[in-house]
């Protein structure tokens, strides 16, 4: 029987008017094609011999205020990127943190994910209590593709101990796409609940990502960008840079990614507690937790 990943979509901005035209006109379309591909992949595969996984999604916007009126019909939660930054006093901002809050603490079946800006807003509204906050970076833009060392905390967490990343194409190292001059910052990583862990870094980024077993999962970097839509994105937003630093920018951007790795990692993520694995893989994580990696 097939199973199917019902994800609610929370657009936080829209693509540059060449993706729109190009590829689709939300963010969300473009999370829904590489996580249906990555859900196809994982079905494919010996460890999850359950049939047909798929992959159902619904876009909202919410700079325009729209969400579901419930999250019966979804299992997971995929807030987008935006040129905004999660510290910026807007309405919708507000609105979208208060959201985040109210859905981690009132429906804990629902896992969440945020890429880029929706990383940001997510630690920043989850964490804040514990000092974790959000600012521009003094080091400048992280762009192009940057390769990001996964922490071996968060690998064992995630892979329940074993070398299975390695298996699937993610081991100690993960290239994706990055457009972003907004950081998270952590003064103390042992202050946090020992739930959460760090995903990993890259040599401009500290938090490249957290999670936290089963609720969130979070990435710095854009999976869903590929050379095509991190380079339109540039050119539009950046047109009166430098002629030598705008191609030192698009350099960046011409190279090879593991977008396709990264997002079954998303979808593994959806996955979790579904079948023996998974639950397996969340007993290795209770007991891991009694101590801090």
């Amino acid at each position: 029987m097939a199973q199917v990943i019902r994800v609610c979509m929370l657009n936080a901005d829209t693509p540059v008017p060449a993706v729109v035209v190009e590829r689709t006109p939300t963010y969300g379309g473009i999370f829904h094609h590489l996580l249906s591909s990555a859900a196809s992949n994982i079905a494919k595969s010996s460890e999850f011999p359950k049939g047909p996984i798929t992959v159902a999604s619904t876009d909202f916007n919410v700079v325009k205020n729209e969400y579901p009126l419930s999250l019966a019909e979804f299992d997971a939660i995929v807030i987008s990127g935006s040129a905004k930054s999660a510290y910026d006093d807007l309405p919708w901002i507000h609105k979208l943190g208060r959201w985040l809050k109210h859905t981690y603490d009132h429906e804990p079946r629902v896992k969440i994910f945020g890429s880029c800006f929706g990383h940001q807003i997510v630690c920043q509204t989850l964490l804040k209590d514990y000092g974790v906050k959000v600012e521009k970076d003094a080091k400048g833009w992280e762009l192009g593709v940057k390769e990001i060392t996964l922490h071996q905390g968060f690998r064992r967490r995630f892979w329940n101990g074993k070398d299975e990343g390695r298996g699937q194409g993610v081991g100690e190292k993960l290239r994706l796409q990055f457009v972003h001059h907004d950081h998270v910052v952590i003064p103390e990583m042992e202050a946090l609940p020992r739930s959460w862990t760090l995903v990993g870094n890259t040599q401009h980024c500290a938090v490249q990502g957290m999670y936290e077993p089963g609720r969130v999962l979070t990435l710095q970097g854009h999976f869903e960008f590929d050379r095509f839509v991190n380079r339109e994105t540039i050119k539009f937003f950046f047109p009166n840079w430098q002629p030598k630093v705008l191609e030192e920018a698009l350099d960046a951007i011409d190279a090879d990614d593991d977008s396709i790795q990264a997002a079954e990692m998303v979808v593994r993520f959806f996955l979790e507690d579904s079948g023996q694995k998974y639950s397996a893989m969340h007993k290795g994580v209770r007991h891991a937790l009694s101590s801090r990696e």
